[in-house]
């Protein structure tokens, strides 16, 4: 029983080093967009309804590996005690947005005020 549970716990090497992963894509971000200072906006004319199409795909390929690992069963079984589902429901709804608009709000309307023009 100890063996299989260690086996499981084990990190595979992208999620061993995602930290570094997540840094890497952020200085990739930030090296292209100062090499290509056009292609931000010329990926933004790739849109269908408003919708940014290289943003979907990448949403898609960020959510796809978690959607794959539900195990429906769980999610059933879940289903059957509705406080929890609730409760979570109830703080992602009526708490978090509130939370995320006094967070943006002392970030864009306070701390970096003098560096975003427009505001």
């Amino acid at each position: 029983m100890e063996r299989v549970l260690h086996e499981e716990q084990r990190l595979s090497f992208f999620e061993k080093y995602l930290t570094l992963w997540i840094i890497g894509c952020i200085g990739l971000g930030i090296s292209l967009g100062k090499l290509f200072p056009r292609l931000a906006v010329n990926l933004d004319k790739i849109s269908i309804y408003q919708v940014s199409v290289p943003i979907a795909i990448c949403l898609f390929f960020m959510m796809y590996p978690i959607m794959v690992k539900i195990d429906f069963a769980e999610v059933i079984k879940a289903g059957k005690a509705p406080k929890p589902v609730l409760l979570t429901l109830f703080v992602n709804w009526c708490i978090k947005p509130f939370t995320m608009l006094a967070i943006s709000t002392l970030f864009l309307g306070v701390l970096f005020k003098g560096l975003l023009p427009g505001f």
